[in-house]
């Protein structure tokens, strides 16, 4: 009864990308795919359905074999493509519901692959491919940097020339020489390489089923130093301790390595091609435009000993009991326990010596580590009485994250020889660290029912706890209803004999958005060093926002109407989709005048509305034992309005808010 988009498998995993969200982008109707950056290893962001908040988060919320790795300092750069067996969406009110404040913002379901009854199998999956610039830009060539020179010092009086041809005197050697460098392509860039090889091994036996998946993935960039690798081991085993009790473990280690110096993309863009390389001894020289100092060399960082990594242990287990093998009047009875824990250690270490153009030395140390642990009770009943089928669902939930971070620091070092090794040996040093906490605990119940596969029902009900709130709101109560009629199944639709899918959809629903950070509701203090009758002491005075104990949650109301339909055998199917949602009580930041004492303020207040329209039709124009040819078509519209602010329904200009 909800909207439900599902990802076809094979995209998910045949094309080259270094995470899955690539391989959706234009596969979705609804879901709008940013590549905000593109240095190799960036993820990729996913909005579902356009915005509905202003300050608060509208990223979707994303699920692994169960368990969430949003809000757990995971991403789905941890998960390999080839692993994944099925991807849905859910996007409107009634198919969220069951993720409650987590599902304001849609929700991806991802199921990676499970062992498979038989003898061990081993496969191998690669590729390899090659990136270049697939447009590059002209920049000036030698006579036409001299004649821009020459144009400046024109128009600018009191500027120079160097000579008749340049207006640096690093650039006078090379000009002499009729020597000109292209820094953009012949400098900074190069051919990337993308590649990828997975080794699997599956199997299993009556009792137990095992898939293990090691995967290596390289992407070095087109501009060099802009590298990416990453190892991953995953290991899903389900077994079948008795004949009531299952139990299994979807688990896996990834390590991400973006390490090494990078060259300045935005420097060699400003590049004479006069400009001069290198040094007499061979390294590069600092200011290829010297007197220019405002330009720095844009291989100057390249040789950098810069380390960026990060990991991630996910540890999964669940246990699944069947009441009804170990007593038959307890038949359609199950429960389900669930549990993720996940350890994500990051770390980035550099340091800028006479290299850099720095005399003085400068180390930088950075270690943080994020442990999540979830865990989930659920309890479903399913009954088939005639033609009447209910289904119950009970779930009781918690979650918990700790972060922490540390920095340090070190400068004016006697030598560049020990990098970041030993702070101590700079003359000055500086630390700082920073820890949260966040807390979550659920519960939710929902009630399918359906007539002769003709007519169906779904209530959702879940109430969410957040740490993030004030002690006024932390709780909140997130209800949906779903309607669904199978056309198709009726009987006067019988002798329709090339109608194979027809069923109208209709939901409403509340949801809730809790995406603000941890403290945000507290009046907080800051502290600096003050200086009193000739000594330091530490001071303590407020922070720039202002607490609210009383901060609730985001609220999202949602109509969908929706029709799957499908023909010919389904050979032609797809759905349409209008949806219309208003979100009130938005988590602002409000601005203060400075007399307050405070900045801002996080406050519930203001308003949105969202509307559009989807339609998705699939086909499978041909279809033969070795030839198979199928088109998939997706449009969609999407209108976001902000309806209100502060209550007055005006604009906010400073904030560039138009209601």
């Amino acid at each position: 009864t909800g909207s439900v988009t599902s990802i076809n498998k094979d995209r998910l995993s045949k094309l080259p990308v270094t995470n899955v969200l690539q391989a959706v982008q234009g596969a979705a109707a609804g879901v709008t795919i940013s590549q905000g950056s593109s240095i190799p290893g960036d993820a990729p962001s996913a909005l579902v359905r356009g915005r509905n908040s202003i300050n608060a988060g509208t990223g979707p919320y994303i699920v692994v074999d169960g368990i969430p790795i949003s809000k757990s300092g995971g991403s789905l750069n941890d998960i390999n493509p080839g692993d994944i067996e099925s991807m849905e969406i859910l996007k409107d009110a009634s198919a969220t519901a069951i993720y409650g404040t987590n599902g304001a913002n849609g929700v991806i379901l991802i199921t990676t692959k499970h062992g498979k009854d038989g003898k061990p199998s081993v496969s191998y999956n690669g590729y390899i491919g090659f990136e270049n610039f697939a447009k590059k830009m002209d920049f000036c060539n030698g006579a036409q940097i001299t004649q821009r020179y020459k144009d400046y010092v024109a128009q600018n009086p009191g500027e120079t020339m160097y000579n008749d041809y340049v207006k640096n005197q690093n650039e006078a050697d090379a000009q002499a020489a009729g020597k000109e460098t292209d820094w953009l392509y012949d400098m900074v860039s190069q051919t990337g390489i993308i590649q990828d090889h997975n080794v699997t091994v599956n199997g299993g036996a009556d009792k137990i089923k095992y898939f293990i998946s090691g995967d290596y993935m390289s992407q070095k960039g087109v501009l060099k130093g802009f590298n990416y690798k990453r190892y991953s081991l995953r290991m899903n085993i389900d077994a079948d301790v008795t004949d009531y009790l299952k139990i299994g473990t979807n688990s896996y280690i990834v390590s991400h390595n973006r390490d090494g110096g990078r060259v300045n993309f935005l420097m060699a863009e400003a590049m004479s091609p006069y400009g001069k390389v290198y040094e007499d001894d061979g390294s590069y020289c600092i200011y290829p435009m010297y007197t220019e100092s405002l330009f720095f060399n844009p291989m100057r960082d390249v040789n950098q000993d810069h380390e960026r990594r990060q990991w991630n242990i996910n540890l999964n287990a669940y246990a699944d009991i069947n009441f009804g093998n170990i007593w038959k009047p307890l038949e359609g009875l199950s429960y389900k326990f669930n549990f993720g824990y996940s350890f994500v250690p990051r770390r980035e270490n550099y340091y800028n010596g006479a290299e850099q153009n720095d005399q003085n030395g400068y180390g930088y140390i950075f270690n943080a580590e994020t442990q999540s642990r979830t865990v989930e009770n659920i309890l479903t009943y399913a009954k088939d009485i005639k033609k009447h089928h209910f289904d119950i669902t009970l779930l009781y939930a918690s979650s918990r994250k700790k972060y922490h971070d540390n920095t340090a620091t070190g400068a004016k070092f006697i030598n560049d020889e020990l990098l970041w090794h030993n702070l101590g040996g700079g003359a000055t040093q500086t630390a700082k660290s920073y820890t949260d906490l966040y807390k979550t605990v659920s519960q939710m119940g929902r009630l399918n029912y359906s007539y002769d596969s003709r007519y169906l029902f779904t209530f959702t009900v879940r109430r969410d706890g957040s740490s993030v709130f004030g002690s006024d709101n932390k709780y909140g109560t997130f209800p949906s209803i779903a309607l669904g009629w199978n056309i198709a199944n009726e009987k006067f639709m019988e002798k329709v004999d090339w109608l194979n899918n027809l069923k109208l959809r209709l939901s409403y629903g509340k949801a809730g958005n809790e995406a603000i950070g941890v403290y945000e509701t507290l009046a907080k203090m800051s502290n600096a060093a003050l200086t009193m009758d000739g000594q330091s002491n530490t001071a303590l005075y407020p922070s720039s926002r202002m607490g609210n104990s009383g901060l609730g949650w985001e609220t999202t109301k949602t109509f969908n109407i929706g029709i799957d339909f499908g023909f010919l055998n389904n050979r032609i199917n797809g759905n349409i989709d209008f949806y219309t949602s208003t979100t009130t009580d938005l988590l602002l930041q409000r601005n203060l005048p400075k007399i307050s004492g405070f900045s801002n303020v996080y406050m519930n207040m203001g308003k949105t509305a969202n509307k559009g329209l989807e339609i998705t039709i699939n086909s499978k124009n041909i279809v033969t034992k070795d030839f198979t040819w199928g088109t998939n078509l997706v449009w969609s519209w999407n209108k976001n309005e902000i309806k209100d602010l502060y209550g007055d329904e005006k604009s906010d200009i400073g904030n560039r808010w138009t209601t």
